[in-house]
């Protein structure tokens, strides 16, 4: 597809998906969303920028993008590793407050586990959409 408007739209629509992104993946923990709604809000901005063709220089982010799939894997399992290591079933989380009051951070291993989703929603989605472009095998 080759049209100024959508390509416009979709250079717009990258920063602010990325923002939304953080706060969903940010707020996951405590509230509705996480890494899987925020690696979707991602992967829907790349898709629109495939769509549109919009340059994304392919070289610089594809060797990064196929391994986070493999790293966001590691990170989500290893948040359950850590709590089966401590002698608590997998995927118990821990809970931590750094500071005190009124400037307190909540801070919980499921943050780390949100990441790690994220990591492999959106490393699969751009893996298989460079499959799908391209034609040929993404490694």
């Amino acid at each position: 597809m080759n049209s100024f408007l959508l390509r416009q739209v979709a250079r717009g629509v990258l920063p602010v998906a990325v923002l939304f992104a953080v706060y969903l993946l940010l707020r996951g923990h405590d509230a509705p969303g996480g890494g899987f709604v925020a690696g979707l809000v991602i992967s829907a901005a790349v898709v629109l920028h495939a769509l549109a063709n919009v340059a994304l220089s392919e070289r610089a982010w594809r060797p990064s993008v196929l391994s986070s799939a493999w790293l966001g894997l590691l990170v989500a399992a290893g948040t359950g590793l850590v709590a089966v290591a401590a002698g608590d079933p997998f995927l118990t989380h821990s809970h931590f407050v750094v500071g005190s009051r009124p400037a307190a951070i909540h801070l919980s291993t499921t943050l780390l586990f949100d990441v790690g989703v994220f990591l492999v929603v959106v490393g699969s989605t751009i893996t298989t959409l460079a499959a799908f472009a391209g034609g040929e095998n993404p490694r």
